[in-house]
């Protein structure tokens, strides 16, 4: 670090230090001033037409408040950029935060723009942890943009308000946002496209140290180690193989590279696109099984985790909210049998004693596996012997738990796959599947849920997820057997939303988070304060604004 920059006065973070050091190895100081030299930009690329939609809503709710949120592409351009006010705006234009200027620690220093890319990680920078002091009236909060086809960096979406702000509930905004603009990117290519790119991922999941390239006219993806060897020329002669009309999967052919002559097993995907796996040795000339297409949603992808869980070896963990399926997705790996499951909460009635001795018989029968409920609620010695017994056990384990498992880290940690359970609000658009899949498996073939009805359930805050909702249809279809279910079919404490209005994106975040931080301190709103950075003052303005004040904890 510099001379004139005393020890005691570097970051503590330690992500934040290394940033200070980059920029001053750039040249910079605290006293130097931001380097913009504006530049013309793609504003109709790929990242700006997934984003747009997600911005425009969060302009709508920033309006009239203390944030603003930035758009930058990879290499650090501003793309977009929205203020709550003309004044937060007047500000940023002052400080060179404009569209077409780049923002890198190079130029800029320690800021919620430049250090994303720098680290791919999000970033928090509070006030004096900018290395520009000009900057240090802000706090900031970056989520960097991956495609989710081919974990490219693609840009950071930077949210930033005065240094009065609490930043707690920043990151729920922003993480909601980027997954949206990240599916939003994977819906911009074409069918062709996204066939390309799931063959490709494929290839690359079963062959992580090969160089794999797939090509089509208007699209190349390449894995890290072709990034490495090959040269865009290389890529240009793919692309003509590609578009032979004999090549077909399976065929393994010759072609001169940069690297030489090279044997290079193909997948072929469409007329023109096809998957190069070049070899380094005679292996298999098997073609790579291609993927289907189709837009994948939460309930996808747990069902994808499932599938490996099951298929793999070893303890498992399921993690979720009460509600959400933990029991049903546990005994369901576990075998289904009823018979072979322990509750952490029968450890009161039993005592530790009597509860340790049923856990060990257990691990003693000779069964493929068996269920052992609300690990979380176990004190220390229990976790103690629960871990012990993980450990010599030959039978697999299959753990349930809250969200929250600092407490059982250690007893997390022998797991070897860990199922993450989506909330029902994070589900709220794949409600009519839902409720399609619960219909169908009470057998009731000949009703529907009106458009009506899904959207007044979709406005309810499900505390008690899958559950809380299967109860509903359940009471719905007590009154009508047959033709569509109405608003008025609903049990009476669902016919109106929980909510007064519909929250957009900011107010929905901010709702969670409370919320969430609510349930872990059981409705203790000193501790909540504390937890989220803000005054207690403010937490009860923002229950009463977001219509939280009247939900038990």
């Amino acid at each position: 670090m510099s001379a004139d920059m005393p020890e005691d006065d570097l970051p503590v973070d330690p992500d934040i230090r290394q940033s200070w050091y980059r920029s001053t190895l750039a040249g910079l100081t605290p006293g130097s001033q931001i380097a913009i030299e504006p530049a013309t930009m793609n504003l109709q690329s790929r990242l700006v037409r997934a984003a747009t939609p997600i911005l425009q809503g969060l302009e709508n709710q920033l309006h009239g408040s203390n944030f603003g949120v930035l758009l930058a592409d990879n290499e650090g351009f501003i793309l977009h950029r929205t203020f709550g006010t003309p004044k937060l705006a007047a500000a940023s234009d002052r400080l060179g935060v404009v569209v077409g200027a780049q923002f890198t620690e190079q130029t800029s220093g320690t800021n919620a723009v430049s250090t994303p890319i720098e680290t791919r990680r999000s970033v928090f920078v509070l006030g004096e942890q900018h290395f520009l002091e000009c900057l240090r009236d802000q706090i900031c909060f970056g989520l960097p943009i991956f495609h989710p086809g081919t974990r490219r960096l693609e840009g950071v979406i930077n949210i930033m308000g005065s240094s009065r702000e609490s930043p707690a509930l920043m990151k729920p905004v922003l993480t909601t946002a980027v997954w949206e603009i990240q599916q939003r990117l994977l819906n911009t290519y074409s069918d062709a496209q996204v066939a390309l790119l799931l063959a490709f991922r494929a290839t690359c999941d079963r062959h992580r140290r090969m160089p794999v390239v797939a090509v089509e006219p208007n699209e190349t993806f390449t894995n890290g180690a072709a990034a490495m060897e090959l040269q865009s020329s290389d890529f240009t002669v793919l692309r003509e193989f590609a578009a032979r009309p004999g090549l077909d999967s399976g065929d393994r052919v010759l072609v001169d590279l940069s690297i030489g002559q090279q044997a290079v097993l193909v997948e072929r995907v469409s007329e023109q696109g096809a998957v190069f796996r070049i070899m380094r040795d005679e292996e298999g000339t098997e073609a790579v099984p291609r993927a289907s297409v189709r837009h994948r949603t939460l309930g996808d992808e747990l069902a994808d985790a499932v599938a490996r869980a099951r298929a793999s070896t070893g303890h498992v963990l399921v993690r979720g909210e009460p509600g959400s399926g933990r029991t049903s997705t546990a005994r369901e790996l576990a075998g289904g049998d009823v018979d072979l499951v322990i509750d952490g909460r029968d450890a009161i009635v039993m005592g530790p004693k009597a509860w340790a001795v049923k856990l060990r018989q257990l691990a003693e029968r000779p069964v493929d596996g068996f269920v052992v409920e609300s690990v979380d609620l176990l004190d220390a010695r229990l976790l103690g012997v629960l871990y012990d017994v993980m450990e010599w056990t030959s039978s697999r384990m299959i753990l349930t738990c809250d969200p929250d498992t600092d407490a059982i880290a250690r007893v997390a940690a022998l797991c070897r796959s860990v199922i993450e359970l989506p909330t029902l609000r994070q589900r709220r658009s794949e409600l009519p599947v839902i409720l399609t899949k619960l219909l169908a498996a009470r057998g009731a073939k000949d009703v529907r849920f009106a458009t009506t009805a899904v959207a007044t359930l979709a406005g309810q805050d499900w505390p008690g997820n899958l559950k809380e909702l299967q109860v509903v249809v359940d009471e719905a279809l007590a009154s009508r057997s047959a033709g569509d279910i109405t608003v008025a079919d609903l049990p009476d404490r669902y016919r109106t939303p929980v909510r007064k209005r519909n929250l957009g994106l900011l107010e929905q975040a901010e709702f969670d988070t409370i919320r969430k931080v609510l349930t872990q301190v059981r409705g203790n709103k000193v501790q909540a304060a504390q937890l989220l950075g803000i005054s207690r003052s403010t937490l009860y303005s923002r229950m009463r604004a977001l219509g939280l004040q009247s939900i038990s904890y």
